[in-house]
This record gives structure tokens, sequence and C-alpha cells, in this order.
């Protein structure tokens, strides 16, 4: 890239990113980039399609940052974490960066759009491929075949890839274009373009996104270091992170919020009224993604904003009172939980006991031991366990006097228990202990449709829930009905 010095300015209050890595430098590309956009490019979609593409003021500012170099002349940016809402124009932003790299990068340049999927890396290489086409001069300069474009003058080549697709060694890309990062499964394709451009002058990654539903991601990871850099605990030059998003307990009506989380909306480019019939026709999980740019724990959030957060509170079980358990147990490569339920005054308490299986199987007799150890400090009058994974430890310990009952996680069973579980967290009827651990693995468990209703899932989200089924358990046999026994459900029957 050329290396044009114009001056990197300070954000505009009105739109100012949430979190931005500050700038350090008065040199930058962006300029060059902006010219380069307004001579071969145009305005793709909407009322000013077929228009010259001229960028807003936060979009100059942003691809000033991106395109910031340092004293001595090379890009200050080896990596950067772009985060924006829907109707931003990421793609277009996308599309105008590669071919940029392309057509004014160094000689021999290697340009990807990168994505989980064919169909998304699909987008971004569409949008530039469509420019070349539209545009006379870009076209004499450029060979465009379905998959690449080609530039023979410059020994440069432009092509989109997935994660989905086997890829070739040998890659040496100079500019890398990725497209919604957080819909990457794993880092094998992040990893192998990043790592390939050791021998460039000015190698650069960019991933463009929206937010996601899960942390433990690779564009989940990346958001909390971009934070990390930018709140300059951590000091790391070479990434740059800018991202926009509205302030975590902000109502989903908050217009103060819509702004804060959308620089468009702040350019009058954004419709309001399109923000009002989202609001009120998405989910809330959906909303606060899409348009506001947080990261949610599941797609679709089986509990509303704040609702289980409220219901912490500090208290002590009765020993004398009834108490019921549940036990959620696995061998490997997830977590065991076991969680207690009980009475207090016109609410019932619950707390978890947490054990992680990552890294490797837990000594089955620890979770036993514990079992018993609250067998003699509470009056427990049912350990409700699924007998998948814990049938040999329930008869060992019901053979000993514990009141164990067998509790498979069928639809029958659960579909009611987790409407059950959902009416007591939302009706305030519930309180826990505030533990980080516990609340983590509530909040992470999604709704499921099934023929008999919804019930709870991890859904697309790696993350764990087996606390908050060993809840829904417990709380289950505390509230049934005296009349209910321990008959099984009609349902688990057929």
């Amino acid at each position: 890239m050329t290396g044009l010095q114009t001056a990197v300015q300070s954000p505009n209050s009105l739109w100012a990113p949430t979190y931005f890595t500050k700038a350090r430098s008065t040199l930058s590309d962006g300029n060059d980039l902006t010219d380069f956009a307004s001579h071969f490019l145009k305005v793709s979609k909407g009322v000013r399609a077929g228009e010259a593409l001229a960028f807003t003021a936060w979009q100059k500012w942003l691809l000033d940052n991106l395109l910031e170099r340092r004293e001595d002349g090379r890009l200050r940016y080896r990596r950067a974490l772009v985060g924006l809402p829907r109707k931003h124009g990421k793609s277009l932003m996308g599309s105008a960066l590669a071919l940029y790299g392309l057509l004014a990068g160094e000689a021999g340049a290697e340009v990807y759009s990168a994505a989980g999927d064919r169909r998304q890396a699909r987008i971004v290489f569409g949008e530039a491929k469509q420019q070349v086409l539209q545009s006379p001069i870009l076209s004499s300069y450029c060979k465009v075949y379905r998959d690449a474009i080609e530039v023979p003058s410059l020994g440069a080549v432009y092509r989109a890839l997935s994660a989905d697709a086997k890829l070739q060694a040998g890659l040496n890309p100079s500019l890398v274009i990725f497209d919604e990062l957080w819909v990457q499964k794993n880092e094998e394709l992040y990893d192998q373009l990043t790592l390939g451009s050791g021998a460039r002058v000015d190698p650069i990654s960019i991933a463009i996104t929206t937010a996601g539903y899960d942390l433990d991601t690779l564009c989940g990871r990346l958001y909390e270091y971009g934070k990390g850099c930018a709140s300059g605990e951590i000091d790391d030059s070479a990434f740059g992170f800018f991202w926009w998003e509205a302030p975590a307990d902000c109502d989903i009506n908050d217009r103060n919020a819509w702004g804060i989380s959308n620089p468009n909306l702040r350019e009058l480019l954004l419709d309001e009224e399109d923000m009002e019939v989202s609001a009120k026709q998405s989910t809330e999980a959906a909303f606060r993604r899409f348009r506001l740019n947080q990261w949610v724990r599941s797609q679709e959030s089986w509990l509303p904003a704040g609702a289980w957060e409220r219901l912490s509170a500090e208290f002590h079980f009765d020993p004398n009172e009834e108490m019921f358990v549940g036990i959620d147990m696995a061998l490997k490569h997830d977590s065991i939980a076991v969680v207690c339920a009980q009475q207090i005054d016109d609410k019932i308490g619950v707390k978890a006991k947490i054990w992680d299986t990552q890294n490797g199987a837990v000594d089955v007799s620890a979770i036993e031991y514990y079992v018993r150890e609250l067998h003699n400090l509470y009056n427990v009058r049912e350990f409700a366990y699924d007998p998948a994974y814990f049938q040999r430890s329930a008869e060992a310990l019901a053979d000993d006097g514990l009141p164990m009952v067998e509790y498979p996680q069928t639809g029958g069973r659960m579909v009611p228990a987790c409407g059950n579980a959902y009416e007591l967290i939302v009706n305030a009827r519930l309180m826990h202990d505030g533990s980080p651990t516990f609340t983590d693995q509530v909040l992470s468990a999604a709704q499921r449709m099934t023929d008999n209703g919804w019930r709870l899932s991890k859904g697309k989200s790696r993350r764990k829930i087996d606390a908050c089924i060993a809840m829904v358990m417990a709380l289950d046999r505390a509230t049934r009905k005296p009349d209910e026994g321990n008959a099984p459900a009609i349902m688990d029957i057929w």
C-alpha cells in the first residue's frame, strides 16, 4: 500500500466506538482508499445505488485507523477486529478494502475473503466482483473468473475461501478480509491465513463481524482480547480493535443505546422506524445481537434479560427442612453438577456444586462422597438423577439408605420441568447465591422445540449447561404435586 501521509483524527463523540485502540500516529493510507473508492466504486444497493461510493465520516475514521502507519512507514496493525451491527455496509467496506489491497498493494499481492462457509465467503467477493464488472477501468486491469480476480500486470490475485473448503498449503496472504468471524467454528482457517504471511512487508488481516452468542469461540476470544488492548490491560500495538455496542444493561427500546451501537443512525443512514419495528417483532436475544451488537449466551436465550441476575441473594439452607437434589452426570469433556433446592419462606433457594471434566474424567467417588455428605448434613427428601451415567453409583448409594430417584431426561419429563423452572424464575419465586459458574451455565442454556413443547439444550453453543439441567430436575421434584409420586409421565411410557 502506498502510505499517503494523512492525519488520523479522533472519533466524533456522536458515533465513537464503544471500544477502540487509541491512535498513536498521524500517518495513514485511509485517504488513498477513500479516493480509490470514490473514483472507481459505486453504491450497489438502496436509494443511492449507482452513485460514486462516498464513505461516511465514521467509515473514513475507521479506515484511517485500520490503515494507520507507524513512524517507520509500516502498517501499525497486523490483525484487526471490527464489530458492527447489521445494516452498516460491512460487505461494501470489505470489498473496497479487498480491491484496494489487490490493485494498490505490493506486487504479487494475495488477497483473500474468508468466512465460515462458502455462501458467506462469496458475499464480499461477489460484491468486489460486481464492482469490477461494472467499471470499464477496473475491467481493463483485471481478469474476472468464477472464484478469482487476477491483475496480470501486478501478478496479484484475489480469492474467496471458506472454512468448509479443503485448503492448499503455501498461501502467502498480503490482505485477508474475514466476514462475520462469529460464524467460524474453529481457528484452523484463521490460523492458516494469519500465520502464512510472515514473508510479506505489510500483511494485515481484518475481521468485520457482528457479535456472536458464544464467547468461547475464536471471535469471542478476540473480542475479549481486543477489550484488553483498548483498556490498556494488554500491551499489543499490532492488534486493532474497533467495536460498537450498546451498554450491557440497556433496555432494547432505549433510543440512546441505539445511537451508541449504530453509527449509521447518527449519520441518518439508518431508519429509526426500522429499529422500532425490529425491537417489537424480533426476539430480545436477536435484537441485542444484530441491532445492538451485544454478545448473548445463546442464539435464543430461555430467560428474559436480567431475570436470573435479579434473583441473587444471601441465604442458608436449614438442616431440618426438606431438600431436593438434582444430579446431572457426565464422564468427560463436559461438567458434572449437583444442585440443591429448598423452600425458604415464599421462595426456593438453589445452590450448585460443579465439577469440570474438560481435561479428563472426574473421580466418581468424589461425587459419591459429596452426595453422602449432603445426606448427612441435610434432610434430603430425594436425590433425582439421570441413570445414563450414574446408575451404578445410585444403586450403591441407595443400598446405604440414600433416597435415590431415577429421573430419565425424556421429553415427557423435561418439557414440563423446564417450563416449571421458567415460571419460578420470571415470577421471582427462586433465589440463588450468585455463583458465577452457576450463573454462566444457567444463562448459556437455550430453548429447543420438540413435538411436545420446548426444553433446554446447548443449542449451537459449546458452553456447559449441566448445572441448569440439574436445577430443573431439583425444582421439578421440589414443586411436584403430592399425588404425582414417582410415576413416569404418560409421554415417557410412549
